[in-house]
């Protein structure tokens, strides 16, 4: 009886230590949810009509209009897109999971709403998360992985809008805002340009554009 005990418990200690290594639904559920859930009120970055937090780490490549380009310390890219068009309208869209997809899943999280979907392509993963009007595209592999979506889901649920300043910046140019040319709401997929803005990105002369990066201050 005594060697049985022994043994089940060697099993449970060699099981559970297998497990932390892996990325599974059930860890994604946990970085993901539980992060959006706690409504962060920290800030670092502020534009027209919209600000959000910055985690440590990560840095400023280039900004146009509503896209931002990240980097972050291990040399992973991401790509922001905030939709305030769909925001003035208050637009909602159902999500549907793709059983095919390595992870899919609807997000609610009371009036907000979003969606996370992440494929496999070859040996690395391209995760979209959709949350508040914004999304948060990257590449990365595996042992990445958490981390990345630790830092997109940081992102995302610092966001916060002025419908003030959107009323006036769209409610004044109304017509220029008709089409989106760029719909946060679909996925990519595998099917995705991405690969060759990473591509873009690996050859990206660094030190000549550090002088340009965006600097944000620390949140408190």
């Amino acid at each position: 009886m005594k060697k049985l005990i022994i043994l089940l418990c060697i099993l449970a200690i060699f099981t559970s230590g297998c497990s932390v290594n892996q990325v599974n639904s059930n860890n994604i559920d946990d970085i993901v949810n539980k992060i959006l859930k706690k409504e962060s009120k920290l800030k670092n970055v502020n534009f027209e009509g919209y600000n959000y937090y910055i985690p440590k780490g990560l840095v400023f490549l280039d900004k146009n209009d509503y896209n931002a380009t990240l980097k972050d310390q291990y040399g992973n890219y991401y790509y922001l897109y905030v939709d305030i068009v769909s925001r003035y309208h208050k637009v909602k869209a159902k999500y549907k999971a793709d059983k095919n997809a390595y992870y899919s899943s609807e997000i609610k999280n009371k009036k907000k709403f979003g969606y996370i979907e992440i494929n496999k392509v070859k040996n690395k993963y391209f995760i979209e998360i959709m949350y508040n009007y914004m999304k948060v595209e990257s590449f990365v592999d595996e042992k990445s992985l958490p981390e990345a979506l630790t830092n997109i889901a940081t992102i995302l649920a610092s966001v916060k809008y002025n419908d003030k300043v959107l009323d006036t910046i769209i409610g004044e140019n109304i017509l220029n805002y008709k089409e989106e040319n760029y719909n946060i709401f679909k996925t990519k997929k595998k099917n995705t340009n991405f690969l060759d803005y990473v591509k873009e990105y690996d050859s990206y002369d660094e030190e000549e554009k550090d002088e340009d990066n965006l600097q944000i201050e620390e949140g408190e």
